[in-house]
């Protein structure tokens, strides 16, 4: 097994298991949740197949695009770590909004068109029922896995977010010319430890 694999592993079981990367924003949470808003399957009764067919599109991904996994990865970061797993990462820049994925914060980041395949293969099985921000996260788990990792059980119900936060992104995500105890710092504050940020930002 390959260090990049490593590292990434070393990551997801941090970022993925994280308690800040499982909450949903109160404010856009209804209906039955469990303390951390989420809760084990919670498509199991409006969408059973839907962790099958993320899965199974990431296999595919995988299959033709090597990098996909590691994309993912940082995506969720990017999403996780500026206030909300709300999927809000993936909205696009309007007349009045910049998009948060077109900060210079997230420079870099990429492949964003493959989570679009994955949302409309999920939407013809349960066309709007699964959120984006569960995509996001639960294809990033598969990526996972695809790289021979474990697989690792995580509670859905997110709700997509529908305000960029690109205004506040510099005040979670580290700039380039910061010195690395700065950045390590940032990142030990989310929970993530050296190891972590070596799987994020690369050796």
């Amino acid at each position: 097994m390959g260090l990049w694999v490593l590292l990434a592993l070393a990551l997801s079981a941090q970022l993925l298991q994280s308690q800040a990367y499982n909450v949903v924003s109160s404010s856009n949470t209804t209906g039955s949740y469990s303390e951390n808003g989420l809760v084990m399957n919670y498509y199991g009764d409006s969408c059973p197949q839907a962790e099958e067919i993320i899965a199974e599109q990431v296999r595919l991904l995988y299959k033709r695009h090597k990098n996909t996994a590691f994309s993912w990865l940082r995506n969720i970061f990017h999403d996780c770590a500026v206030e909300s797993c709300d999927a809000s990462l993936l909205l696009d820049s309007t007349r009045n909004s910049i998009s948060e994925k077109e900060t210079d914060r997230s420079f870099g980041l990429r492949n964003f068109r493959y989570l679009d395949t994955i949302k409309e293969a999920v939407e013809r099985e349960c066309p709007g029922v699964v959120s984006c921000a569960d995509i996001l996260v639960l294809s990033a788990r598969d990526g996972v896995v695809s790289l021979g990792g474990p697989y690792i059980r995580l509670k859905t119900g997110r709700r997509d977010g529908r305000k960029s936060r690109a205004d506040v992104v510099e005040r979670y995500l580290p700039d380039h010319n910061e010195s690395i105890s700065t950045v390590l710092s940032r990142f030990k504050a989310m929970g993530i430890d050296t190891r972590g940020v070596v799987a994020l930002l690369g050796e």
